[in-house]
C-alpha cells in the first residue's frame, strides 16, 4: 500500500493547523492568548507525526528517510514549544531553529507532493 498520499495529507494539515495556531494567536492580546492557539498547533503536531510514521512504515527508503526527517523535526519544533518560553520578547536561537525546522518540513512536503504526482501519472488508467 502506498503511504504517500495520506502522508501529504497530515503534512497539509499540520500547514493549515499552524497556520491556524498563528492567526489564533495574533488576534488576542498578549496577555491573554489562552489555550486555543496551543491546543491548534498541538493537533498540527499529532498531523506531522502521523505523517512521519506513515512514511517510515512504508516500503520504499527514500519514503521512510523523509519519514525520519519529518519525524525528528517535529520531536524538535515540540520540545522548542515545550522547553523555551514565551515571554513576550524574542529568541533568536530558538526563532531561527524553528525557522529552519519549518523550511525543512516544507521541502520535504514539496518532495512528498511531487514524488506522490509522479507515482499517480505513471499508474495505468483503469
Amino acid at each position: 500500500m502506498d503511504r504517500r498520499r495520506p502522508a501529504l495529507v497530515a503534512l497539509l494539515l499540520f500547514v493549515a493547523f499552524t497556520g491556524a495556531a498563528i492567526v489564533v494567536s495574533g488576534s488576542r492580546p498578549a496577555s491573554d492568548e489562552g489555550a486555543l492557539p496551543w491546543a491548534l498547533q498541538v493537533i498540527g503536531y499529532l498531523c506531522a507525526v502521523a505523517a512521519g510514521v506513515l512514511l517510515l512504515t512504508g516500503q520504499d527508503a527514500a519514503g521512510r528517510r523523509t519519514g525520519m526527517v519529518v519525524t525528528a523535526a517535529v520531536v524538535v519544533l515540540a520540545l522548542l514549544d515545550v522547553l523555551v518560553p514565551d515571554e513576550g520578547g524574542a529568541n533568536i536561537g530558538a526563532g531561527l531553529v524553528r525557522l529552519v525546522l519549518l523550511v525543512v518540513l516544507a521541502v520535504a512536503t514539496v518532495r512528498l507532493s511531487l514524488a506522490t504526482a509522479a507515482a499517480r501519472r505513471s499508474r495505468p488508467a483503469s
